[in-house]
């Protein structure tokens, strides 16, 4: 089948375009990085212009300005998205799965909390205000005939790219490099998703194109969750070296450094029971998904 992904060149785009070619699909590559080539690459432009003239059945839509977005250009993010749903008209595709952000529940915390897709919304940054507003334009298309989105919200992403903070750190540890972490780290409660699980939960979808009746949202996680430090020591070359708990506490009272050791060393666990349960899919542990990813 035919399916047009945008952000096709981005850190989960690339890896998943290519998932969705080795299992023997025609993939659209929407991306502002490569030359439109009219057959099987495409810019945004081509996209807004109905350029695409192929009879797409799934249209992926993974384009984001992520680091990059602030508050003055929220409106790029949700333009596009209006573009996509223009262009899937023309397109007479009416099946879209939009990939979305945990951030819209709120970011990590030193308290505990599990968020399933009842609990209520904090969008708390540029970006997740972005994707909220995203959702919301999506969603809009549910009294349109025949149109369906699954939306998945996902928490940090664990591939083969080492362009984020986490990626970085994990890149480090794997090359062995010796890397001090807090106390903090060793029984914090983590959600990611690992690429082999969104890899899992795409191909199901994309073979059972029954789900797509109206519009369905999903938390997309790894079953279960995991400690900073165990995450590291799991994917490490050498073992992990932890600082003493005095040590610890004391970078934890700097107020600059606790503002940005709660992004490594904070509480964030996603709850996915909603999608396993309506879809059977069946995603596994990070700590398995590891050695598949970094094979």
């Amino acid at each position: 089948m035919i399916i047009a992904v945008t952000g096709a060149t981005g850190s989960i785009g690339k890896e998943l375009v290519s998932f969705l070619e080795d299992l023997g699909h025609v993939v659209l590559r929407i991306s502002s990085s490569l030359p439109s080539n009219g057959q099987s690459i495409f810019s945004y432009q081509d996209l807004k212009s109905h350029s695409i003239e192929h009879p797409v059945e799934y249209f992926i839509h993974l384009a984001s300005l992520n680091s990059t977005l602030t508050e003055s250009n929220i409106h790029i993010e949700s333009q596009l998205a209006k573009d996509v749903l223009v262009a899937m008209k023309h397109l007479n595709c009416k099946r879209l799965i939009f990939f979305s952000t945990a951030k819209v529940y709120g970011d990590n915390s030193f308290a505990l909390e599990t968020f399933s897709e009842s609990s209520p919304l904090n969008p708390s940054c540029p970006y997740s205000r972005a994707k909220k507003l995203c959702e919301d334009i999506f969603l809009s298309e549910s009294s349109q005939p025949g149109f369906g989105s699954i939306i998945f919200r996902l928490p940090p992403v664990l591939n083969q790219s080492d362009t984020s903070n986490l990626g970085r750190l994990m890149k480090l540890a794997r090359r062995g490099t010796f890397i001090p972490l807090l106390t903090q780290g060793q029984d914090n409660q983590r959600s990611f998703i690992s690429s082999n699980n969104i890899e899992t939960a795409i191909n199901y979808v994309i073979a059972n194109p029954a789900l797509f009746k109206g519009n369905k949202l999903y938390n997309l996680a790894d079953e279960g969750d995991i400690s900073l430090n165990n995450l590291l020591s799991i994917h490490a070359k050498r073992k992990i070296y932890v600082l003493p708990r005095l040590v610890s506490e004391f970078l934890f009272k700097i107020p600059f450094l606790k503002t940005i050791l709660l992004k490594l060393y904070g509480n964030f666990v996603l709850e996915n029971s909603k999608l396993q349960s309506e879809m059977g899919v069946k995603l596994i542990s990070t700590s398995k998904s590891l050695p598949i990813i970094y094979r």
